[in-house]
């Protein structure tokens, strides 16, 4: 069943449903209902929109706008999984992606008549009666899981076909208030079939998109990080342009940039390289090495898909997209990289979480962001009120439980996870003398239907809608909270 259009989502909850006929009965008020009253100017910050089933030139799509951590506005027109759209796929990708650039909107689309935009789940068979799937050609489901005054969860789902064995996808896109970028969680579920039966990569957000707003100019950069940082070194990127892969690295990413206009995409991982180990194949011999002449290296070995297939044709191609290993689905020992020896599983399940990056190359927002994960993993987070979570869910559409490598710190979202005692927590938060950038907290047990009457940092208030975001989940019984201020060292947060 497709996404509830607003004339029916009253009617469903009504009657205990979901869109997708489940159980879970979120949000208990028409998420698709919009506020009349006029949002106010850019950099002030305002409550997050939903606008539903708008038309798009042909594509129907449910449009997320938010505002980011200068309170600037961006938006993401999602297309809807449940119908053939006018590209030939069955959506389920963004459409249009729109940031603001000194004062303008900068809109930013797909453009390619094969990949129509960004976030398509796609997967490789090293071997197998089919090379390859894509959700291309196949008809999903969609549903607002919730909805809230700065917070916002959608999901997807398809029945995505590898060699005749079906994988069940999960995707879900987060969206906040005072965060720059939307968080795109990924779940391939293999356990309704027996592990070792295929060998599959995984290479979603898989997309092509017009970053640059849709200027199409030539990629003057690019790069990606495993255990090191590979940058090439001269403009524009083609296949004879030399490179440096002799920077260590922690948290995984992949990015490329435009010189002009001023532009850089790219996607960043919620968890370390250790914690969950990204990219693949056969070219770690070369970590630590420079070639300041080139050649690129050869296209079938990057770690992750970039535009290296269209290099040799163009040097315009805005492609970009994630990767791992073949056997990351469906085997139930793979090696983390080519055949390095250290093994992982992909069977039942393959989950990850990366932000999707759109902003200026100057401002460095991918290898920034990738900094910023990179300190959450040092924050220590105790309670003397409520309990810091040390297990969830292993990853969206999943119920199994998995343990936390930072007690505290759910990867699935990026947030910090505790249980509230009477709808109250006080938190300790230690950040080992790194910044903890705009903590999103996610306060379960909640059983107010309202936001809490006080927040302080440090015995400080703050200012609801300035100081901090707030959105209550009534029937997750979950209250989320994003504080608008990074912090450092040690400071106490009390939610009552």
């Amino acid at each position: 069943m497709p996404l509830p259009s607003a004339r029916h989502t009253v009617a469903l909850l009504a009657l205990g449903l979901t869109a997708c006929g489940g159980k879970d009965v979120r949000p208990v008020t028409d998420p698709c209902v919009e506020s009349t009253a006029a949002d106010p100017a850019s950099g002030t910050c305002a409550p997050l929109r939903l606008q539903c089933e708008k038309d798009l030139s042909g594509f129907k799509t449910d449009r997320y706008v938010w505002r980011d951590r200068d309170c600037h506005v961006r938006s993401v027109s999602l297309v809807r999984n449940d119908a053939a759209d006018p590209a030939g796929w069955n959506g389920g990708y963004i459409r249009r992606y729109t940031y603001e650039v000194a004062g303008a909107e900068r809109v930013c689309d797909g453009q390619s008549p094969q990949v129509p935009g960004w976030g398509m789940v796609t997967s490789h068979l090293k071997e197998g009666q089919t090379w390859g799937a894509w959700t291309q050609d196949v008809r999903g489901t969609g549903r607002f899981v919730f909805k809230g005054a700065h917070h916002a969860l959608h999901e997807l789902k398809w029945p995505l076909s590898l060699d005749g064995r079906v994988v069940q996808v999960t995707v879900q896109y987060l969206f906040a208030t005072g965060r720059d970028h939307p968080l795109y969680a990924i779940t391939h579920d293999a356990s309704g079939f027996p592990a070792n039966q295929i060998e599959a990569d995984v290479r979603s957000p898989y997309g092509d998109l017009a970053f640059d707003g849709n200027a199409n100019t030539d990629i003057a950069g690019l790069g990606w990080g495993d255990r090191y940082r590979f940058v090439t070194l001269a403009s524009p990127v083609t296949m004879n342009t030399g490179w440096d892969y002799r920077e260590p690295n922690v948290v995984p990413y992949t990015r490329m940039w435009t010189a002009a206009p001023d532009a850089e995409m790219g996607a960043v991982q919620t968890q370390t390289w250790e914690q969950k180990p990204a990219g693949g194949y056969w070219l770690y011999p070369e970590w630590g090495t420079r070639h300041a002449e080139g050649p690129m290296p050869v296209d079938y070995n990057w770690p992750y898909q970039l535009n290296q297939y269209e290099l040799p044709a163009v040097t315009n191609s805005h492609r970009l997209a994630w990767g791992s290993n073949f056997g990351a689905v469906g085997l139930s020992r793979y090696p983390r990289l080519g055949d390095d020896g250290v093994m992982l599983s992909g069977h039942p399940y393959q989950s990850y979480s990366v932000f999707m990056v759109l902003g200026t190359h100057t401002a460095n927002p991918v290898l920034s962001l990738a900094s910023e994960v990179e300190a959450w993993q040092g924050v220590k987070l105790t309670a003397s009120e409520g309990t810091v979570r040390t297990r969830g869910p292993g990853g969206v559409g999943r119920t199994d439980s998995v343990t936390y490598d930072v007690p505290g710190y759910n990867p699935v979202y990026a947030t910090w996870e505790v249980d509230a005692a009477s709808n109250r927590v006080t938190l300790a938060f230690d950040t080992s003398g790194r910044t903890l950038a705009r903590p999103m907290l996610v306060v379960h047990g909640y059983t107010a239907t309202t936001a809490p009457k006080t927040v302080t940092l440090e015995g400080q208030p703050l200012a609801a809608d300035t100081d901090y975001f707030a959105s209550v989940d009534v029937e997750g019984q979950a209250l989320w909270l994003t504080l608008q201020r990074d912090l450092k060292g040690t400071a106490t947060l009390k939610v009552q």
